[in-house]
């Protein structure tokens, strides 16, 4: 249920940051909505904020009010001179502009421009896809394009992300314990929560027809919640299980994570 919660935010976030609102996304998962709406609104008032720009105008009275405040009150601390002397809508503009500018440093840039990490053939950290056996079967080749991966630092709000050396990998040949390395190098060293794979493309044939079938996902990323450790001594490889999985006798299939085949080891001697 958790699992599912999280990839409905997931897809409302996304749809959101794309110019829907949050009453639409509520009304598809009435089931969700009292626990989704508090989080979306949230999300909603900040982008708002974040998007506040006070006009030339208003930044050139307040700069004049302020000196005439000065001049005046020359005895009064400059600070208490200026939020008196301007009316209050602009000492309130003012205020917002500045809790506007350190969120914008401390939280926002960061979450909106995570670092990119850089590749490396002997960096700490391996990125790999396999497949969960389901319905891959169906398949003759299941060609899943990947733009980038993220990694989600545990009890932050950073975030890491690095684009894959090799982007399109074909789920079909990589079944069971079959898994192919897609990108290693440097990442910082620290406990993670979550990861993020940003799919761009899904390219499904049919083993019995030779036709092309589209093949969904819940939005444009797969998401695992899962705790793991990267070391700066050891090499940690992560494997991202993803499985496909038809959803009725419509001839529709979903792709989804397998959070069960899915996880991180550490490997020593890969540093050796």
């Amino acid at each position: 249920m958790t699992e599912d919660f999280d990839r409905i935010l997931d897809e409302c976030i996304d749809r959101i940051n794309r110019g829907d609102n949050v009453a639409d996304c509520l009304s598809d998962y009435p089931a969700y909505s009292e626990r989704l709406g508090p989080l979306l609104q949230s999300m909603n008032d900040v982008q708002k904020t974040y998007a506040f720009t006070p006009s030339a105008d208003t930044k050139r009275a307040a700069r004049q009010k302020f000196y005439a405040a000065m001049g005046k009150q020359g005895r009064v601390p400059p600070v208490l001179s200026f939020f008196r002397a301007i009316p209050r809508a602009a000492a309130w503009a003012t205020i917002a502009v500045l809790v506007v500018a350190i969120v914008s440093i401390l939280v926002i840039q960061p979450i909106f421009n995570p670092p990119m990490l850089v590749p490396s053939p002997d960096g700490n950290f391996a990125f790999l896809i396999s497949d969960e056996r389901n319905d891959i079967g169906d398949f003759e080749s299941l060609n899943v394009t990947i733009s980038g991966v993220g990694l989600q630092a545990a009890g932050s709000l950073k975030r890491f992300e690095f684009t894959p050396e090799t982007k399109t990998v074909d789920l079909t040949e990589l079944q069971g314990e079959q898994s192919q390395e897609i990108w290693r190098g440097n990442a910082p060293a620290g406990q993670y929560s979550q990861v993020y794979i940003y799919v761009s493309e899904v390219k499904g044939k049919l083993e019995s027809t030779g036709q092309i079938v589209d093949v969904k996902l819940p939005s444009s990323k797969l998401h695992l919640s899962m705790s793991f450790e990267v070391t700066d001594d050891t090499v940690t490889r992560f494997t991202f299980d993803i499985t496909v999985v038809a959803t009725g006798s419509n001839g529709k299939y979903i792709l989804k994570p397998q959070i069960g085949d899915s996880g991180a080891r550490q490997d020593q001697s890969l540093l050796e």
